[in-house]
């Protein structure tokens, strides 16, 4: 389909991790709105411009998945539980080095001359669409339209989440025109660090992202069969898997971070909830995933998870031993089986079980690859009359699972309303009389300090639903 790239490649990973070392400097710390920040590339070339922007995309997953991984008690933090949050890092992360140096990818790959490149761009809109789907799935409305214009506005105002849902889809087309662009005198090859310069599966991305987006306004209008028209160009396989892979030596990956004790107490843990989904406490069945997932501590040979305040009542820990903390895990953004799950439940909406039952045991078979569970375990879960069933309910507990540390496990609960009858086993903490589950984070202190009225006219209650989930 795509013409290989004729410009010969450079060797951009000494520039890439010296950029990477300069953005560890204060600047990128000193100044926290959403104006041009003196981190943003400029006169780069596109071959650094890519991997860049693809190495601070996961990182947002990353700050991202941390969060939420609380409020959908995949995990638990030694420091306790808390609804209110932030997460100040996610915001500079998106602002200051990854929407702002996409803009710069975007410009170069698009002016005429020797650094013409719409592939280029078509990728950088993918990668912008994806992180303004996380700053709107937490904090709702957000500067946009009007942000990153330096001096010309220094209090931008905010887009509504509906304006952004708007801005999303259109990124996404955009980005599917300049993908199939055959004029494009160049194209990736080794400083795409996805897909290897692979187009065609930018192109399954972006459609499988627009059904990921779509149905995240379930509540809202709809259309199911174009919603289905794009998960039949999506994702067809675990190949096309939106992931960066480590190699665990110089390039680690960031959930390790919170594999290894800090002065001697684990800091992160695997919470009582998830395990209890495997461990057949919730289900009657033992889940094949669990012992990949988590580790037995020493002298232990049962699997339990850690209770809300306890810190020390699991079993298991998340360390460099397991399939998500070792050091060369790789960054997941977006899989073929979470597509399959979001078949499944839109295929429920509208009654068609076929369709519904195959992608539901695709979603658990593919994962299920993904960890490299034995075949003989993977044929004996699938056949167990314990997840036969093909309701909300299964789909959601099976997503759950397979999207472990993603931040779209939050965003399914809240659209879904916490709903108890779809998240078995799903409890609230009590804390002073609150039990009501956080809808959203609060802007951070940085913007609240610089676009004060605007951050006053947006932020709602952290327990008020955002307007996808009404």
């Amino acid at each position: 389909m795509f013409k290989d790239k004729v410009r010969p490649p450079i060797n951009f990973i000494p520039t890439l991790l010296l950029f990477s070392f300069l953005c560890t400097l204060p600047a990128c710390d000193k100044y926290l709105d959403v104006n041009e920040d003196p981190t943003r590339v400029h006169d780069a070339n596109l071959e650094l411009l890519l991997p860049t922007a693809i190495i601070s995309l996961s990182m947002a997953h990353y700050y991202s998945g941390y969060r939420t991984s609380f409020m959908s008690h995949q995990a638990i933090n030694y420091a306790g539980y808390s609804r209110e949050f932030t997460n100040s890092q996610l915001w500079s992360k998106i602002y200051l080095e990854g929407i702002n140096n996409i803009h710069v990818l975007v410009e170069t790959a698009l002016t005429p001359g020797e650094e013409y490149a719409p592939t280029y761009a078509g990728i950088g809109k993918i990668i912008e669409a994806n992180y303004l789907s996380i700053l709107t799935d937490t904090w709702e409305n957000i500067p946009y339209s009007e942000a990153l214009q330096g001096s010309k506005i220094i209090r931008p105002s905010y887009d509504t989440q509906e304006q952004v849902y708007s801005e999303i889809q259109r990124l996404l087309d955009e980005s599917l025109v300049l993908l199939r662009d055959n004029d494009s005198p160049f194209r990736p090859q080794e400083d795409d660090m996805v897909y290897s310069g692979d187009l065609d599966k930018w192109v399954r991305l972006a459609h499988a992202l627009k059904a990921r987006y779509m149905l995240h306004l379930s509540k809202k209008t709809i259309d199911w069969n174009a919603l289905f028209l794009e998960i039949d160009e999506g994702f067809t396989s675990n190949n096309d898997n939106f992931l960066l892979n480590h190699t665990g030596t110089r390039d680690i990956n960031p959930w390790t971070a919170q594999s290894r004790p800090l002065e001697g107490v684990q800091q992160f843990y695997i919470s009582s909830y998830f395990v209890n989904l495997m461990n057949g406490t919730l289900y009657n069945i033992w889940d094949p995933r669990l012992p990949i997932i988590a580790t037995l501590q020493s002298g232990q040979t049962e699997y339990h998870g850690t209770d809300l305040f306890e810190p020390w009542s699991g079993t298991v820990d998340f360390d460099i031993d397991s399939w998500y903390g070792r050091l060369d895990a790789p960054s997941l953004m977006m899989t073929y089986s979470e597509l399959k799950f979001i078949e499944a439940e839109a295929a429920l909406h509208v009654n068609d079980t076929q369709r519904a039952t195959a992608a539901y045991f695709e979603g658990i078979d593919s994962n299920m690859d993904m960890l490299g569970v034995a075949e003989e375990d993977k044929i004996a879960y699938l056949n167990a009359p314990e997840i036969s069933t093909v309701d909300m309910e299964h789909i959601m507990t099976q997503k759950f699972l397979a999207l472990f540390l993603h931040h779209e496990i939050w965003t399914d609960m809240r659209r879904l309303d916490f709903d108890p009858t779809i998240f078995k086993g799903f409890e609230e903490p009590d804390i002073n009389g609150q039990n009501t589950p956080a809808q959203r984070a609060l802007y951070p202190k940085s913007e609240r300090m610089h676009n004060f009225d605007n951050v006053t006219a947006n932020q709602k209650g952290f327990a008020e639903p955002m307007w996808f989930a009404q």
